[in-house]
């Protein structure tokens, strides 16, 4: 960057001007949270009224005080969905297969959209994902199958492809385990999981 106060100003300001058009186009194609790309738009736009006060009033210490404080990325990671942990319910069963992680859930919790979820398969209808923020931070996100629902506990708000990539897992977990979940009675010390990649690796679990 330039030593020159103004132009300085200048290229601070086009960069967040790129940042924000990356951010949207981030948004769009479904990368980050809504919670993610509020605080990052609410920092860049900060940013960028405070380039364009250094231009209009010449303060060469606007910029300098701009780029101070904690860097994106850990804004960024700190608004980011987290996995916690999920719970493997059992439609025909009306049981819990598995837990993996750390989910402190109670049932009692997760009940009526179980229970609601059963009355739409029942009734041969299109069920959708639901996803509920619990707390001042946690979220629920419920994904039903065919033979399965799975309800998984996320930190912040999980982006459109997290749970893109969780809808495949489960997908996947369901074909892979299809002879089993067709019973009636299930040992689920012999299913295989997708999930624990998912879980252990992508968050460091």
């Amino acid at each position: 960057m330039s030593s020159d106060p103004r132009q300085k100003a200048e290229e601070f300001k086009s960069l967040m001007e790129a940042k924000i058009q990356s951010l949207v186009r981030e948004f769009a194609e479904g990368k980050i949270s809504r919670e993610q790309f509020h605080a990052l738009y609410e920092r860049y736009s900060a940013r960028l009224s405070i380039a364009t006060h250094a231009l209009m009033t010449g303060n060469p210490d606007a910029v300098s005080i701009a780029e101070g404080g904690p860097p994106t990325i850990a804004v960024r990671d700190e608004y980011m969905g987290k996995v916690q942990g999920l719970l493997i319910y059992h439609n025909k069963g009306e049981k819990v297969l598995e837990t993996l992680g750390d989910f402190p859930i109670p049932f009692t919790i997760l009940e009526p959209t179980l229970e609601d979820f059963t009355l739409q398969m029942l009734a041969n209808q299109l069920i959708d994902r639901r996803i509920d923020k619990i707390g001042k931070k946690d979220w629920l996100l419920f994904l039903p199958g065919q033979y399965t629902t799975v309800a998984i506990l996320f930190v912040n708000e999980p982006s459109p492809l997290q749970i893109r990539e969780l809808e495949r897992l489960r997908h996947d977990f369901e074909q892979a385990n299809r002879a089993q979940l067709a019973k009636e009675h299930i040992d689920s010390n012999i299913l295989a999981y997708p999930f624990l990649i998912f879980v252990k690796k992508k968050f460091g679990k």
